[in-house]
């Protein structure tokens, strides 16, 4: 049971984490999208949730610094191993979107944050963030109308698309909870077969297409090592997961279905006011910067332990 329940987390948090990096960052259906494509996506995240999982309780991560450290890690991983984006324009593109947008709103917002609003004394707390989520995402969806390779979804069209991937999301986060009822405990031949597969991608794929990864990336995720290690050093057991295992009401969870709400009546407004705006500059100017400066913060305080 410990072993199906470990699956079903790494699974679940898999689509966790394309719902917010690739779900609510595209915010529409694309011409090339498919099933397979996104089934395709659900894996490769999964692979990533499994590293990201196993760093959390190997190095024992309880606060947000550390957290971040290791979201900042699975976003690397995302961003300058699996596709190449990290590399692209340097030195921003180190920052967005593998810590401006996976480690700040995929782990501290949508892991993190969520699943600790289902645990919060406060009633309210999972359906005030999901509100807030959603209007944000509302007012990232609408900067698509003005990209080149962008394209105008049709109120129904993002409706849909909102109303069903956040309905998946929600049935993630109750798998998610109800799997942490064991502890996760990943074995280490599963760890060396996962992290052989992404060294091995890194060398033959990665590199090839560019070869400044052989450089940026050993040093990005060194920095990451060297805080967790004294973190672990810090915190002899336990992780953040020992805080999702307590009782949750199945309405907090569902009130994440708040978020397409409030996502399309933002969305539909500006449809109705036909509104041109380049929200994704104003946000690409905040959190690029912000990035580094969390990352710089987490590592200090880890250190600093």
């Amino acid at each position: 049971m410990r072993l199906f329940k470990n699956v079903v987390l790494v699974l679940s948090t898999g689509y966790i984490f394309v719902f917010f990096s690739e779900h609510l960052f595209w915010a529409r259906v694309r011409p090339g999208d498919s099933l397979a494509g996104w089934a395709g996506a659900w894996i490769a995240y999964s692979l990533l949730a499994f590293v990201f999982l196993s760093l959390v309780t190997k190095f024992h991560i309880k606060t947000i610094w550390p957290l971040f450290l290791a979201g900042a890690a699975f976003g690397w991983l995302a961003e300058g191993v699996i596709v190449q984006t990290t590399y692209e324009s340097l030195p921003l593109s180190i920052s967005f979107t593998g810590l401006a947008w996976h480690a700040l709103i995929t782990v501290w917002i949508g892991w993190y944050g969520l699943q600790k609003s289902f645990v919060s004394s406060d009633p309210l707390a999972a359906l005030k963030l999901s509100t807030l989520i959603g209007a944000c995402y509302g007012l990232w969806a609408i900067s698509w109308w003005v990209e080149p390779d962008g394209g105008v979804a049709t109120l129904a069209e993002a409706a849909r698309y909102s109303m069903l991937t956040t309905i998946l999301v929600v049935i993630a986060y109750y798998l998610a909870h109800w799997s942490l009822s064991e502890a996760f405990m990943p074995s280490r031949l599963v760890i060396i077969m996962i992290s052989a597969v992404f060294i091995l991608y890194f060398l033959f794929v990665t590199v090839p297409t560019s070869p400044l990864a052989a450089v940026i990336l050993p040093v990005l995720l060194g920095l990451v090592f060297l805080g967790l290690s004294r973190n672990r050093r810090t915190f002899q057991e336990g992780s953040v997961l020992d805080q999702f295992n307590k009782p949750v009401q199945l309405w907090k969870i569902m009130s994440i279905l708040i978020l397409p709400a409030a996502g399309i009546l933002v969305y539909g407004i500006a449809t109705a006011w036909n509104l041109q705006w380049h929200t994704n500059w104003i946000f690409y100017a905040v959190v690029t910067p912000l990035g580094f400066i969390l990352f710089g913060v987490s590592l200090y305080k880890t250190l600093q332990n």
